[in-house]
């Protein structure tokens, strides 16, 4: 209704006197304003507009720019570490993460905590399509038949693929989650300090496993991360003086926002080159002793292992790492050995081998040391003939070439080789140990340090690896051994024990050896007893071994340890059966890098193991750890996991995993594949089922999504005005929503003409929200009306969602 003050003579027109006998039935109303505001001016806004807005966040695009870079900074870290085949499709899962993360913290009027369990579960699901569909090719319900043995802790009767499947599925979630929390920690906790301190957490973790040098995206993913801080900040600072009521334009805005981005790419030209230029010092000697003395009390805390003897060790003078290339070996309850690539290899026969340093034969102190007595040192020129080890020669010859990426520290310059050396390429010097009747090789080393990237060649006698049965026990034929010309000297020197012995450790050996025909049998069933991983643990991180006491009682009475406790355990009870034994020290074969074509060596694989001798035959290779094997692998053209891995040294978070005996691998790569026969018939109906329930959850999302917004909305406006805006909301459904340039009265007078029937009560929703609207306080409608305004209502919002059905034309 509009007035005129140019003909205010004028005749009413129909409009005008429709409004007089409309305030003729409610006399008590105050005469209505002569003017009422256009729509557009007094709405609220329209749905597509709040929509619109919505995805326009007040922190900028510019935020989730950076977050976006420094998150790819950290996954392509990950993928380049190569914990699991087929790792780039990693690169899938961060950019729907941080969408995700986007839209569940921009989400009104739903519990955040609903969303959070909506996302985890699309981030499981497409973890799981991710793993089955791009990475493996591998029907769904092989993934899920995987987890479910993971979460039941039955992956030891898995085969290697299929933990391999999970651990992937476990990274695809993960750089998912990343890129979901950190989202989530912008756009709604505004927390980028959190982010921040999250990404470079995992950053520093995986550049330890990476091969290549990836130290430069560490600069890619500090320089967002500040500005990402820096933008967080303003925009949170203005969002709190827009609330207490600070004016803000747009170009303000702009320049408030370049004025604080300058800066902080000031701060980050300062602070990141002077960083990279400080000088690095190590930490001290002690300080790193205190630190991983705590470390270790913790770890056995949580493994329920927590004594007094533990507390002592806190303040204990025992060394606490163990120096694996030295003259002596000492066992300490804890060993944290450096990851990355150390050395790679390849062989003629194309296998994998372990590579030995150094062995030694007294054990004593839990010390093992080599005999004092009978020891020289003897250099011998670039591919000179090396004396055998053993007096045996074998006719399976190989030639090995070892590429060193990093020098590897010790007390010697060591060279490492498959046993038994014969020929290098560089000069070499050997230590040996003998007496009366020959001498064996404790440690092959080079005069001058290997640096980084020298390389060598080696050809190696391989020592037998079959079955023997032909070598009686030495109980019982004591004469077979003492007519190999070796044996005597041997005798002395590797038959020592520990004088704190206990008899539980006779009583175990002749347990473990109770039926064993000859010599080779019996250790096999040892290093079978200490290899079982459901009764032995392999860990990095152990209860100090308590005073007096030997380290063999101790792993039978704690069931847990690294290879240096396994190796001793086998030796010492391989000598209560009077057989020769030595501990030796290197590396395990490694995994083979199928781009590379070579056997790859990380400084987690220096390993421990045992050698026995067996007359006629020499040194023969036992490794009693669990999950370990000397046996050579086969190289092949996908990637495989080496037999000896060592899951426990990698430190970021994964699913344990349990190594599997090689003799038994067989058995479940057959169940496996079983299974997967099996269920290919079940998986379309699974598939469906996991389907249908997300399209529910989806649905569910929506409906919670639009009542939690209408009783938020109902709450914070009047009763009059909500009813007014839900009237023309429905009105929108069928096009008859209000336009930006009509007043109240224009459209109700449009709306009526579609709903005759309602007219009258059209013409007093409107009365009553102008009043509500513009006449507050001393014309705001009373109680009273609005009681019988929301009687009515119910008839009114049929009508209008007949319009759907029988609308008139315009």
């Amino acid at each position: 209704m509009r007035s005129s003050l140019i003909d205010s003579q004028r005749i009413p027109t129909e409009d005008e006197s429709r409004q007089r006998e409309f305030h003729k039935q409610y006399p008590s109303r105050p005469p209505t304003p002569p003017s009422t505001p256009p729509l557009r001016a007094n709405a609220a806004t329209s749905p597509w507009q709040s929509m619109a807005r919505f995805f326009i966040p007040q922190e900028g695009w510019l935020a989730f720019l950076l977050l976006a870079i420094a998150l790819y900074s950290v996954v392509v870290v990950i993928v380049n570490a190569e914990w699991v085949p087929f790792s780039y499709f990693l690169y899938i899962c961060p950019v729907i993460g941080l969408f995700v993360g986007l839209v569940v913290a921009k989400l009104p009027y739903v519990p955040q905590a609903l969303l959070h369990v909506l996302a985890c579960l699309l981030g499981h699901v497409l973890a799981v399509w991710v793993t089955s569909a791009y990475a493996f090719h591998v029907p769904v319900s092989v993934v899920l038949e995987g987890l479910q043995a993971a979460f039941s802790g039955h992956m030891s009767s898995e085969s290697i693929m299929v933990s391999e499947i999970v651990f992937f599925f476990y990274l695809a979630f993960l750089c998912f989650f990343l890129g979901y929390f950190g989202s989530w920690l912008i756009y709604r906790a505004r927390l980028p300090w959190l982010v921040a301190l999250v990404y470079c957490s995992i950053m520093l973790v995986n550049l330890n496993y990476v091969k290549s040098d990836y130290n430069y995206l560490l600069i890619v993913m500090l320089a967002p991360l500040i500005l990402l801080i820096a933008r967080v900040q303003l925009a949170a600072r203005l969002m709190q003086w827009t609330s207490e009521g600070l004016y803000t334009d747009r170009v303000w805005l702009r320049k408030m926002t370049w004025r604080c981005m300058q800066a902080a790419c000031v701060i980050l030209l300062l602070t990141l080159p002077l960083g990279w230029l400080l000088p690095v010092e190590a930490q001290p000697a002690n300080g790193k002793q205190l630190w991983d003395r705590i470390n270790v009390a913790w770890n056995a805390a949580l493994n329920g292992n927590f004594s007094w003897d533990t507390m002592r060790s806190l303040t204990s003078g025992t060394p606490d790492t163990t120096n694996y290339f030295g003259s002596q070996l000492t066992i300490s309850n804890s060993i944290h050995l450096p990851d990355g690539e150390v050395l790679s290899y390849t062989a003629s026969d194309k296998k994998s081998h372990y590579l030995e340093s150094s062995t030694f034969n007294q054990f004593s102190n839990n010390t093992w040391t080599t005999s004092p007595g009978g020891v020289g040192q003897e250099e011998f020129t670039a591919n000179a003939r090396l004396p055998l080890d053993n007096g045996y020669a074998s006719n399976n010859i190989i030639t090995t070439t070892v590429n060193m990426t990093q020098a590897i520290g010790g007390s010697k310059n060591y060279l490492f080789a498959p046993a038994q050396p014969i020929f290098f390429s560089v000069p070499t010097q050997i230590y040996t140990s003998g007496g009366r009747g020959g001498s064996t090789t404790s440690a092959w080393t080079q005069l001058q340090p290997l640096t980084q990237n020298a390389s060598y060649s080696v050809v190696s006698s391989l020592t037998h690896q079959g079955t023997l049965t032909d070598v009686p026990l030495p109980d019982d034929n004591t004469e077979y051994w003492r007519s190999d010309p070796y044996y005597y000297w041997l005798s002395v020197s590797y038959l020592g024990t520990p004088q704190d012995l206990s008899p539980q450790v006779h009583q175990t050996a002749a347990q473990w050896t109770a039926g064993a025909t000859n010599a080779y049998e019996a250790l096999k069933q040892i290093e079978a007893h200490l290899n079982d991983s459901r009764k032995f643990k392999y860990s990095i991180d152990n209860a100090p071994i308590p005073p007096n006491k030997d380290v063999v009682d101790w792993l039978l009475e704690t069931h847990t340890g690294y290879c240096t406790y396994y190796a001793s355990a086998m030796a010492v009870m391989g000598r209560l059966l009077h057989i020769p034994t030595r501990l030796v020290t290197g590396f395990s074969s490694g995994k083979y890098d199928v781009t590379r074509q070579v056997w790859s060596v990380a400084g987690s694989d220096a390993h421990s193991w045992v050698q026995a001798y067996f007359p006629g035959y020499g040194w023969l290779d036992f490794d009693p750890t669990p999950g370990f094997s000397p046996q050579s692998q086969v190289a092949t053209t996908h990637a495989p996991t080496p037999v000896a891995t060592q899951p426990a040294l990698k430190p970021t978070p994964t699913l344990k995993v349990v190594p599997t005996p090689v003799h038994s691998k067989q058995q479940p790569k057959q169940a496996h594949g079983q299974a997967v026969r099996n269920n290919d018939a079940g998986s379309p109906w699974m598939l469906w089922l996991a389907l249908g329930l997300l399209f529910c959850a989806f649905i569910f999302f929506i409906a919670a999504v639009i009542v939690r917004r209408r009783r938020l909305l109902d709450a914070t406006r009047p009763a009059v005005s909500g009813l007014f805006w839900r009237a023309c909301w429905l009105a929108s459904w069928v096009g008859l929503g209000p336009k930006s340039w009509q007043t109240p009265y224009e459209y109700t007078e449009m709306l009526s003409r579609h709903l005759p029937q309602k007219e009258a009560s059209l013409w007093e929703l409107t009365e009553l929200f102008v009043r509500e609207r513009w006449g507050a306080p001393y014309h705001a409608p009373g109680e009273h009306e609005a009681i019988s305004l929301a009687r009515s209502w119910p008839s009114l919002r049929s009508r209008l969602l007949r319009l759907f059905f029988f609308r008139k034309g315009k």
